[in-house]
């Protein structure tokens, strides 16, 4: 893996946007089959999966529309975590199908006409959608972990500052890594957008305002720096004309 400095020596060499995704919105491709969390019964949202593809399908056309960039952490635990969303994403589609075969059984009792059927669980739906993060996680860039950046994560943790405020180090050692290459890329006289996207409301968000807390704000808003915050890949690609 590159380190920062490699990385944003090919930036400013070829200037082009750069993306830096958090774990959760490359995730949320496949999670979104699943419930809210806050009350169990109501389905997630599907609305991720059209920006991504869209991003995808403009980067295979002209790749200098824009760089994804990954802290090797986001690929740790994107490892980490897909067995588990996996196998929710299965146990959401087993519902929905357990209750449209229950209306399909009330139908036969009354002589109701219903449309025939295709149980979701014998379709590729989850294997497509875990080919499309695994397409989003390959596309980015990845950057190598440093060592004096996650001692700056662990500081974070040690004065519980955000993104660590309730312990969390990974988020933080994510957060370095994206301020630094912010840095690296401004020192070289990169002068192109750089956005950090995260869906993590608790640790990023002010509120529900998908905007960066204001915990964090000066940081990403240093002149060194100079990186723009959204809540959801569509929003930055809003952003960046995509």
């Amino acid at each position: 893996m590159p380190t920062i400095a490699h990385v944003a020596k090919i930036l400013n060499a070829a200037p082009k946007p750069v993306i830096c995704l958090d774990t959760c919105d490359i995730l949320e491709i496949v999670q979104c089959l699943d419930w809210e969390k806050s009350d169990g019964n109501t389905p997630r949202a599907v609305s991720c999966i059209e920006p991504v593809r869209r991003l995808l399908n403009k980067l295979a056309a002209d790749p200098s529309r824009a760089q994804l960039a990954i802290a090797d952490m986001v690929h740790t635990e994107w490892n980490q975590n897909i067995a588990s969303v996996h196998a929710k994403s299965e146990a959401f589609i087993k519902k929905i199908d357990d209750i449209v075969g229950r209306s399909i059984e009330a139908a036969r009792f009354t002589g109701t006409l219903l449309p025939v059927y295709s149980p979701l669980a014998g379709s590729t739906l989850i294997a497509d959608l875990i080919a499309l993060s695994t397409e989003v996680l390959n596309q980015a860039i990845k950057l190598d972990l440093d060592d004096a950046l996650n001692d700056l994560a662990i500081m974070r943790v040690i004065n519980k500052r955000r993104p660590s405020h309730n312990g969390h180090i990974k988020d933080s050692i994510n957060l370095e890594h994206y301020l630094e290459l912010a840095r690296c890329l401004r020192a070289g006289g990169f002068a192109g957008k750089i956005v950090f996207v995260s869906k993590n409301r608790k640790d990023y968000w002010n509120g529900d305002n998908p905007q960066i807390h204001p915990d964090l704000k000066a940081q990403i808003d240093d002149p060194a720096v100079k990186l723009e915050f959204f809540g959801s890949i569509k929003a930055a690609l809003g952003y960046l004309g995509i």
